[in-house]
């Protein structure tokens, strides 16, 4: 009934703004809603961005003379956005005080509140709109409706703010003093001589003075994040870049940081952990928006500098992995990859992307609602930018299950673009049918950690397994059913695997895991190769049969380099992948066709850069694993693969897929897989050289 009194119906092109009463911090907030009946006309507003959550404020608030529930996020939120009553009432910074912006580091994106209180944009002086409360949430076809709306109403907004809670300013406890973090005299924090290239930069200067830790967690938050700043406008190009990326305590200081030792460093990662980053429909919130700020407390940091400097850190080795929980210490490490994400979406002219796309990069977040991690792609994605003409598959409603919600979309990304990519989002972990879930319906509530080998259907993929054949969908009346044309691979059953890889994906360190991992391959390898007579249709089939080595590093790194090239047409990645394999196996895996530069073992391999092979390696192999067929053709593949799944190719998909036959029509997804010499339409030729019949492949 209370929602009846606040809210009165609306139309699809329609929202409410907020007016917040002014009052002070112990007063209860009283709103009202004003209903603008065609957006286009709306006044001026800001759009406000935040975490939910799911406790409950113990005061409710009053919005249209009613009182409502909001969660206790939301209004501390509000609190600090409502305005004041009487300026004169607020003391407020002078401009000698020891963090005031006019004299430190962060001046130019970032503030405190009480150093001008009349004129802080964190104080809200005009309409607003919070979807807690512009929205009916108890109205399933509003939200639907609202949905639509999204792109528009976040991209219109004069400032989209984040609130990201309250802060700890108090007093700190002493901690050991890094120049970058000295306090000079007049209480003024100035960068301390790093941040430029070797020969540049200035030596450490111990200089007397406190830590500005002693004011609180954000100082020290904003000195990093100043610092990262120097360092992008300094750039890399200096003589000694390639150590600084090898060697991390040279890199850090040689950019201005302080060791991984340093509790410094548990402040910057505090801060980047905040939940807000980790949250799916804060993406498309932040993308869109003209201009965005960060509230925290009392201080407002500008989006762009917190968006920059997350992006210096993820490209300078200091990012967490974002797939698998790391165990070491975490030292210098940040959670920076998924704003450094966010930031360069921003960035991007445009900012539309494909679906499938899109659903990927936000598969790793969170929500409350399962079907919000399709709906929140939707103001990101190119197929559904006119929400007026939304295919019908794709139409967003809160009344159905998200599995068929999942599943639909599945169908519209095949039919729409006439291919099979979607299904490279499926399987892996979803392998094993322990459900009701169709096994080729990706499921994007979970996460899966290894790397699509096809993004999407707008990519110019390095693939054709499918020799181009064109998509052929059968007719099955069960919708969780897809049937799909194609054919076996001749002796394409698995037939022996290795371990699944685990990684964290560093450049330059290599973990046991992953070493095991190669020499667990090889040794497969070099088992069936034992097995033998000798005679030619008992060899090991490869692409490249007079070099398995090669062979071998085509299969580790999908044929793709760290640059998502062929490795075939750069002749410094072949050396890189040999000297990784020598370095790691000293000669017990051959190298010595992997590379037209290859030197005998002992000699100095001045230029070459293995990390490049590492990277690109654990890539393609994360929660993979390495499998031989009954053909003795060598791939890598699924993590949930069994003795005895097949390989098929499928028309409309660019590369293999294997499955695992129930009977004699029906078939599990297990996930897509890469094989030299299958990935540019050779067993299409085969296939049709020997007249072969089409299958009927229904995927359940």
């Amino acid at each position: 009934m209370t929602d009846q009194l606040i809210y009165s119906p609306i139309g699809p092109k329609s929202i409410r703004l907020i007016l917040i009463v002014p009052g002070f911090a112990d007063e209860t907030i009283n709103c009202s809603l004003i209903t603008i009946h065609d957006m286009d006309d709306a006044p001026m507003y800001d759009a406000i961005s935040y975490v939910w959550g799911t406790e409950l404020s113990k005061e409710p608030i009053r919005c249209n003379g009613q009182t409502m529930e909001v969660t206790k996020n939301l209004i501390e939120a509000m609190r600090y956005l409502r305005p004041l009553p009487q300026w004169d009432s607020v003391t407020t910074w002078p401009e000698k005080h020891a963090l005031h912006s006019s004299h430190n580091v962060w001046r130019g994106f970032a503030k405190n509140r009480q150093e001008d209180q009349e004129h802080s944009s964190s104080r809200q002086q005009r309409l607003i709109w919070i979807d807690a409360i512009c929205i009916n949430q108890k109205d399933n076809a509003e939200k639907a409706d609202q949905i639509k709306l999204m792109d528009k109403i976040y991209a219109n907004a004069n400032t989209v703010k984040i609130w990201l809670g309250k802060v700890n300013d108090t007093n700190s406890t002493a901690r050991p003093s890094h120049p970058m973090m000295i306090q000079q005299p007049g209480g003024i924090l100035q960068p301390q001589g790093l941040g430029l290239p070797v020969g540049d930069f200035m030596p450490f200067r111990m200089q007397p003075g406190l830590h500005i830790g002693q004011y609180g967690q954000m100082p020290v938050i904003l000195t990093f994040i100043a610092q990262a700043l120097r360092n992008v406008r300094a750039g890399d190009n200096y003589s000694t870049e390639s150590r600084s990326a090898i060697d991390t305590v040279y890199r850090n200081r040689v950019h201005g940081f302080p060791s991984a030792t340093s509790e410094d460093w548990e402040d910057l990662r505090s801060f980047f952990n905040n939940p807000w980053f980790l949250r799916i429909w804060v993406v498309q919130e932040i993308v869109l928006a003209r201009r965005a700020i960060a509230i925290l407390g009392d201080w407002e940091v500008e989006w762009r500098a917190l968006g920059e400097a997350a992006t210096w850190f993820q490209t300078h080795g200091f990012a967490l992995p974002t797939t698998i929980k790391f165990a070491g210490k975490l030292g210098d490490l940040l959670p920076v990859s998924k704003v450094a994400a966010m930031w360069q979406m921003h960035a991007t002219p445009g900012k539309r992307r494909p679906l499938l796309q899109v659903l990927r990069d936000l598969r790793g977040r969170k929500t409350t609602l399962e079907v919000d991690k399709i709906y929140a792609a939707y103001s990101l994605a190119e197929e559904t930018s006119n929400t007026s003409q939304l295919h019908p598959l794709i139409e967003p409603t809160y009344e159905k299950p998200y599995g068929e919600v999942y599943r639909n979309v599945v169908r519209y990304l095949v039919v729409e673009h006439g291919d099979l990519s979607a299904l490279s989002h499926a399987g892996g972990i979803q392998g094993v049918k322990t459900s009701a879930w169709p096994s080729w319906v990706p499921d994007w509530s979970l996460e899966k950690a290894s790397v699509e080998l096809v993004s999407d259907s707008e990519e110019d993929s390095p693939y054709e397994a499918d020799g181009n054949m064109h998509l052929t969908i059968g007719d099955s009346i069960d919708p969780t059913c897809l049937s799909m044309k194609g054919f076996r691979v001749t002796d394409g059953v698995i037939q022996a695997y290795g371990d699944k890889l685990v990684s964290y994906g560093f450049r330059h360190t290599t973990y046991k895991e992953e070493h095991d991992f190669v020499r667990s391959a090889w040794s497969l390898i070099a088992r069936w190769v034992d097995r033998g007579s000798g005679q030619e249709n008992d060899r090991l089939k490869t692409s490249q049969p007079d070099n398995m080595s090669r062979t071998f590093v085509s299969t580790l790194t999908a044929g793709l380099s760290d640059k998502k090239e062929s490795i075939w047409e750069d002749p410094d990645f072949l050396e890189d992948a040999a000297q990784w394999l020598l370095r790691q196996f000293s000669g017990r895996i051959p190298v010595s066709g992997i590379s037209v530069k290859w030197r005998w073992p002992g000699t100095i391999w001045r230029t070459s850069d293995s990390g490049r092979f590492h990277e690109a390696f654990t890539r393609a192999c994360l929660h993979r694993r390495f499998f031989i067929t009954t053909g003795k053709l060598m791939g890598i593949g699924p993590e949930t693969m069994e003795n005895g799944d097949i390989v098929v190719i499928l028309f409309g998909g660019k590369v293999p897929y294997v499955v695992r036959q129930l009977n004699q029509a029906r078939y599990l997804f297990i996930g897509e897989c890469y094989i030299p010499g299958l990935m540019a339409g050779e067993a299409v030729g085969l296939w049709k050289a020997n007249g072969r019949k089409t299958e009927l492949f229904n995927l359940v």
